[in-house]
């Protein structure tokens, strides 16, 4: 009997030894994202991938709405208790979590040229006082939808290149010529917010901040005559009033429907216009822009790594893992998103709408760097708020060019003062 029990309490011992010694290689990496069914797919068969590739590890994926994703992990940073992995946007998150201390600084973790092999734009705007808080995954732009069926009824002809983009005179009169002898009741609208405007600063030349990103830059000729067009599409009757920045139509729906000749917007459209849009063709081109070059709407997300995480160094191993070249150009070909790596742009291949996709992938790459450091830092939702407020007036209140730049640049100075 005593011997028994003896032996029963040996065996007791050895298998707590061994859970012990099985929980201790047992390493969990918590990854919070927010994604699509197919985005939620590619990321499990990474995961998968990963675990088989690291025995021991297993990668836990957090699957929340985009909807107050940022508000629960600010949530969470504060209590300490943060994923080790977390995904960010393009519009100030990552400085955001820098500048509050929730995530850490990726560099000892990366190569010296690692970043070498990205946009420019898509490195400036994780970073933070020059060191990467996060590695970019993918980004989306703009570029001109138009209603094929409409501009084979007017006459026009598309440009085909980059080179050959309209001027901003040139797109306002085709618009014109569209609604004037085609079916559209209006030439154009455009899906807008305060961040998607500043693609039409930047391409005429203009600047939200100084080049130090100190003081505002709005109150400028450049500025002027970008909100000067746009005003026009209103005020020329070319674009309906309810498609203005507060309001709550929606552009890509009257682009659907048949209301609107051209729709400016972005590629993640295109499974939709393909189920809904089914009466009449459509196609994509470049935007308009001016003689001092082309900028691009910077959207787009990446991953950073919490000052929480137990284990940085295997977190950030696995950001590498899932940004890696071949990665990060599947899931853009599957989920239809545009690469941030110029390898991944090699061979690129889309199953649908590939020359679509190949066009603003194009786009993408022209990104200036100076709009993604602005749209980088940690108060660009402020200024976002402030651009899109004073716009709505100028299209339609009726406010001037002038006292719209002149308001947004004083309330931009204030902002940046309260820092």
């Amino acid at each position: 009997m005593q011997k028994s029990l003896r032996l029963l309490l040996l065996l007791t011992v050895l298998m707590i030894v061994v859970s012990t010694a099985i929980a201790q290689d047992s390493t969990e990496i918590t990854f919070a994202t927010w994604g699509n069914a197919t985005e939620i797919e590619m990321f499990n068969s990474m995961i998968a991938e990963f675990e088989a590739m690291h025995e021991g590890v297993t990668i836990t994926m957090l699957e929340r709405p985009g909807q107050g994703f940022t508000d629960q992990v600010i949530v969470e940073m504060a209590a300490g208790n943060a994923p080790d992995i977390i995904r960010g946007g393009f519009r100030g998150d990552f400085a955001f979590y820098a500048d509050a201390g929730g995530t850490i600084d990726l560099s000892p973790y990366l190569e010296e040229d690692y970043a070498d092999d990205f946009f420019d734009a898509a490195w400036t705007i994780v970073s933070y006082e020059d060191k990467p808080y996060g590695i970019p995954f993918m980004t989306d732009t703009h570029a001109l939808f138009y209603n094929v069926d409409y501009i084979n009824q007017a006459g026009i002809t598309v440009p085909t290149s980059m080179e050959e983009c309209w001027s901003w005179d040139e797109f306002s009169e085709q618009s014109r010529i569209a609604m004037d002898n085609s079916d559209a009741d209006y030439g154009h609208a455009a899906l807008w917010n305060g961040k998607r405007w500043m693609l039409f600063l930047y391409g005429n030349g203009g600047q939200v901040l100084t080049d130090d990103l100190s003081e505002s830059a709005m109150n400028s000729e450049a500025a002027i005559e970008t909100i000067a067009w746009t005003q026009s599409w209103y005020d020329s009757g070319l674009t309906p009033f309810s498609t203005s920045m507060k309001a709550s139509e929606q552009a890509d729906q009257l682009f659907v429907n048949g209301t609107i000749a051209f729709f400016i917007s972005g590629s993640w459209h295109l499974p939709n216009l393909r189920d809904n849009m089914v009466s009449q063709e459509w196609a994509v081109t470049y935007l308009p822009c001016t003689e001092n070059g082309v900028d691009a709407d910077l959207g787009g997300n990446g991953f950073a790594v919490t000052r929480d995480s137990q284990n940085p160094e295997l977190a950030a191993e696995f950001v590498k893992f899932i940004s890696n070249t071949e990665n990060m150009q599947t899931f853009a070909e599957e989920a239809f998103f545009n690469p941030v790596r110029y390898s991944s742009l090699e061979d690129l291949e889309y199953p649908e709408f590939n020359d679509s996709m190949l066009l603003f992938a194009e786009v993408a790459a022209t990104v200036n760097a100076h709009h993604a450091a602005v749209q980088g830092l940690p108060i660009f939702p402020g200024i976002q708020a402030i651009i899109q407020d004073e716009l709505d007036l100028a299209f339609v209140g009726g406010q001037s060019a002038e006292d719209t730049a002149l308001n947004i640049d004083e309330k931009i100075n204030a902002l940046l003062a309260e820092e």
